[in-house]
C-alpha cells in the first residue's frame, strides 16, 4: 500500500499533473488513510477537533479502503497524503526545516512567556528523524514521557503540562478530508487558509509537499500566493480564508466558490484578484455547521448536472465577481440556483439531481449524499444507505442516465464529510 518515489514519480510521468474540469475523467487523486490520529479523538475533544462523534477505526479503515479499491479498478491512481510527506522529508533537509518552522509557529507555546519552552520543542523537533516527523505532524504529540520520551529536551517540554495542553503537537483527524487543504486548477495550486484552530496545520503541510516533494516540485504546478491579492485598502479586519470544499473548478477558467461557514467574501475577492479566472462565480450558503462547504448541497455530477439540495435552492444567491482594478464587483443574479447557474454557465441543459421530497431531501443532505465525487462523467460515487425510491441515487440512476456506486459511511461520516470531501484531484481531463 505504500507507495515509493518511483512509483509516485512513474504516475505523474504517465499522466502528467492539473486539473482541467470537475466531472472530466480523473487519473490521479490524493487521500488520506487515516492512522493513530483518529484515536486522538475523545468525547471531550470531540468538537473542538469538528468530529460529530467517534469513529470506529477499523471501520475507517474498511470503508476507506473499499473507496479506493473502487477508484483503483476504474483506473485512478491513488497517492496517500503520508507517503509523499514522507517522501518530502527524506528527500529534503529544507522541507524538514520548514516543517518545524511551521510547527513552531503554530505551537500554543508561541507566547512572551513560553519562549524557552517554545525552543526547546525545537530542538526536541530536530532531533526527530524524517519517519518520526512525518508521523508526529499527523498523528500528534502528546505531553507525556511515552510519546516524547526520556531526552533533556523531553524532560523540559513535561514542565509545560500546567498549561493544561494535552498535546505539543495537535493531532489532525480532519486530514481525512484532503479536498479542503488545497485545490489545483490546471496547473495552479492554492493552499487554502483554513478557518477553524483544529486544521490550522493541514494546509503548511500541504504547502511543503507541493514545494519539495522530488516529483511534483519539479512536474509544472505552480503554487499561487493567492493571499497576496488581497485587499490592501479594505478597513474589514476579516483574514481571507477558504477551504477546498467550497471550491468547485469547472473548466475554461470558471470557478465556483461558496460563501460559507468556512470560507468568506475576503478569501473569495483574493481569488478573483489573481486574474487567473475569466469567471468566478459565488454562491451564498447558510453559515450552518450542516451546510458547512459548498459540496455539501451542490456537487458535479456531469457535464450538464449538479446535485442540489433543494431546501436551499431558492435561497443560496448566486454572484459573478468582477475585478475592476483593486476592487470587486459582486453582480447577484438572484437567489435561483437552478435559474442563475443556467445562466452564469451559459448551459440551458443544466440539470439538477436531488430526492424526490423535501423530507428525503433533508435526509439525504445531513447523511452526505449530495457530496458526490466524479470519476468520469456521470460516473459518480456517493455513501450508501440512500432512499431505495425516493432518494438522490434513485434519481440519478433512473433511465441508466448516471453510474452511481456507494460505499460505506461507516467510521468516515463521524466527521461531518462525504466521499468529495475525502479526495483531491492531482489530475483529471477536461470534458469530452
Amino acid at each position: 500500500m505504500v507507495a515509493s518515489t518511483s512509483t509516485t514519480k512513474d504516475t505523474i510521468d504517465e499522466f502528467g499533473v492539473g486539473v482541467e474540469s470537475e466531472c472530466g475523467k480523473l487519473d490521479i487523486v490524493i487521500m488520506h488513510r487515516p492512522g493513530r490520529e483518529l484515536l486522538r479523538l475523545t468525547k471531550d475533544n470531540l468538537h473542538h477537533l469538528l468530529y460529530d462523534a467517534l469513529p470506529n477505526i477499523d471501520q475507517t479503515h474498511q470503508s476507506h479502503d473499499i473507496f479506493s479499491q473502487y477508484l483503483r479498478q476504474h483506473g485512478v491512481h491513488v497517492l496517500y497524503l503520508a507517503d509523499l510527506l514522507l517522501e518530502t522529508l527524506t528527500a529534503s533537509v529544507e522541507a524538514r526545516k520548514h516543517l518545524i518552522d511551521g510547527l513552531i509557529a503554530h505551537s500554543h507555546l508561541n507566547q512572551p512567556d513560553q519562549q524557552q519552552a517554545l525552543s526547546t520543542l525545537r530542538q526536541w523537533l530536530l532531533d526527530r528523524t524524517p519517519e518520526q516527523l512525518a508521523q508526529d505532524v499527523i498523528v500528534g504529540v502528546s505531553c507525556s514521557s511515552d510519546e516524547l520520551g526520556t531526552s533533556d529536551h523531553a524532560r523540559e517540554l513535561l514542565k509545560t503540562k500546567h498549561l493544561n495542553h494535552h498535546y505539543v503537537i495537535q493531532p489532525l483527524p480532519n486530514l481525512l478530508f484532503m479536498r479542503d487543504g488545497f485545490s489545483i486548477m490546471e496547473k495552479n495550486v492554492f493552499i487554502w487558509q483554513m478557518n477553524k484552530p483544529a486544521r490550522r496545520n493541514e494546509p503548511f503541510l500541504i504547502q511543503i509537499i507541493f514545494q519539495y516533494h522530488p516529483c511534483l516540485s519539479t512536474s509544472g504546478l505552480k503554487l499561487v500566493e493567492w493571499r497576496a491579492s488581497k485587499d490592501h485598502n479594505n478597513n474589514d479586519s476579516d483574514m481571507p480564508t477558504i477551504e477546498g470544499g467550497d471550491v468547485a473548478y469547472i473548466g475554461n477558467g470558471v470557478v465556483m466558490i461558496g460563501c460559507s461557514e468556512r470560507t468568506n467574501r475576503a478569501g473569495i475577492e483574493a481569488v478573483a484578484r489573481t486574474g487567473l479566472f475569466h469567471r468566478v462565480i459565488a454562491i451564498n450558503i447558510p453559515p450552518n455547521r450542516c451546510y458547512m462547504h459548498l459540496d455539501t448541497v451542490l456537487s458535479s455530477v456531469g457535464k450538464h448536472a449538479f446535485t442540489l439540495h433543494g431546501s436551499l435552492a431558492e435561497i443560496m444567491e448566486v454572484f459573478t465577481l468582477e475585478k475592476k482594478d483593486s476592487d470587486v464587483e459582486w453582480i447577484s443574479h438572484g437567489c435561483n440556483v437552478r435559474e442563475a447557474l443556467g445562466k452564469v454557465l451559459n448551459d440551458p441543459e443544466l440539470i439538477f439531481y436531488d430526492a424526490l421530497d423535501e423530507e428525503t431531501s433533508v435526509y439525504e443532505q445531513r447523511h452526505c449524499r449530495h457530496n458526490v465525487v466524479v470519476i468520469d462523467n456521470y460516473h459518480v460515487v456517493t455513501y450508501a444507505g440512500s432512499d431505495c425510491e425516493k432518494g438522490i441515487v434513485k434519481q440519478m440512476i433512473k433511465n441508466n442516465v448516471c453510474r452511481v456506486r456507494t460505499i460505506p459511511s461507516q467510521g468516515l461520516s463521524e466527521g461531518g464529510g462525504g466521499v468529495h470531501c475525502m479526495t483531491n484531484a492531482l489530475r483529471r481531463r477536461p470534458i469530452n
